[in-house]
């Protein structure tokens, strides 16, 4: 017999049905016998205002934030935790007694993926595809580690503004420029990590890839902030040429953890999530 949830918690996003983490965050509240559930929201830019103003009267308790709506959220939300307010994105959010609490774990999450992979970023030349929320935190996490960072994005603008925010706290180790074949042809001679952090790879860009195979070399690690599908056209294009290549699903995961904790104080369960979470992958690729 089921009974209702003493906690509703979610992901909003557009596109969001791909997403593991309903699986990823029911296991672990199964696990540590909390009678919550998360559901997947799929908002639209036009709706965002009203989705997250409906927290408060369904008493929905937290949210976890993802494309494309992780800086906008800001302007909707009463509050940012010190880290959030720094990164300037938002991808869990707290409903306090009404009053609605934004934090960012995106940059722990990266943070451990670096760990994980022994990778230390200060002996490295990061390029990074993209300028939105994704791509905030962890351009945060390579300058606070001490890394090289050439940020890429379509709007030369983004670019600029993220690596400008980053030179002012990190003695200008960070360049913005324009995302086209020439600059990146430059950056990726002298880097020597590259993290993918738009959304090309996945749901209606499946298959696509903004880096010419020709510019990936064996001495490279590529990094795809994607997890699902497990190996985007990046990655498989990395492999290929005999370099080192790891998906987005263990950041998604350390990232899941930590939300999991805001919400719930306890402990994270992270080897339930990450097993639940491989295994919501492999059904959804079947």
């Amino acid at each position: 017999m089921q009974t209702i949830p003493d906690a509703l918690f979610g992901i909003i996003g557009y596109p969001v049905s791909h997403s593991v983490s309903p699986a990823m965050q029911n296991a672990a509240f199964k696990h540590c016998k909390l009678n919550y559930l998360y559901l997947t929201i799929a908002a639209k830019p036009e709706d965002l205002q009203n989705v997250i103003a409906s927290m408060r009267p369904l008493n929905i308790r937290g949210l976890n934030v993802t494309i494309p709506h992780k800086i906008e959220i800001i302007k909707y939300i009463d509050t940012l935790d010190p880290a959030a307010k720094k990164i300037g994105a938002v991808n869990t959010i707290v409903n306090e007694n009404g009053q609605l609490k934004g934090y960012n774990t995106d940059f722990g999450g990266f943070v451990r993926l670096l760990e994980h992979n022994r990778i230390a970023p200060a002996k490295h030349r990061f390029a990074l595809l993209g300028a939105g929320g994704s791509a905030h935190a962890i351009s945060l996490a390579i300058c606070t580690l001490g890394g090289h960072l050439t940020v890429l994005a379509r709007q030369e603008e983004k670019a600029k503004d993220l690596a400008a925010k980053m030179c002012l706290r990190f003695k200008g180790k960070a360049q913005g420029l324009e995302l086209n074949e020439a600059n990146l042809e430059e950056t990726l001679a002298e880097s020597d990590i590259i993290v993918n952090c738009t959304p090309i790879g996945m749901g209606n860009l499946a298959g696509q890839s903004l880096i010419p195979p020709r510019l990936l070399r064996p001495d490279l690690t590529v990094i795809d902030a994607i997890y699902n599908p497990c190996k985007t056209r990046l990655l498989e294009d990395a492999e290929k040429k005999g370099a080192k290549i790891i998906n987005g699903l263990e950041m998604l995961v350390w990232q899941g953890a930590m939300s999991f904790e805001i919400w719930t104080s306890q402990k994270a369960p992270f080897r339930v999530m990450m097993k639940e979470a491989e295994m919501a992958l492999d059904e959804n690729e079947k």
